[in-house]
């Protein structure tokens, strides 16, 4: 059974809903990240460390057209 960590990041990009959701169909692509939520602030990703790292995953954001502002382990 996978070990899942969670990230917890904020971006000021997710103003319309088509945004939320292409964002986040994005995250749920990517191989090891099981969840991820839509907040206020962000994002929050559940994910196993061992199919993917933070960095990876911040890049992939980045990569898609997205600011981040922060982001931490949850």
């Amino acid at each position: 059974m996978a070990d899942f960590k969670e990230l917890e990041f904020e971006t000021f990009d997710l103003s319309d809903e088509s945004e939320q959701t292409r964002l986040q169909g994005m995250l749920k692509a990517l191989n090891g990240v099981k969840m991820a939520r839509i907040t206020r602030n962000g994002v929050h990703i559940m994910y196993n460390p061992l199919g993917i790292t933070p960095e990876e995953i911040a890049a992939a954001v980045r990569q898609a057209g997205f600011n981040i502002a922060y982001a931490q382990p949850g």
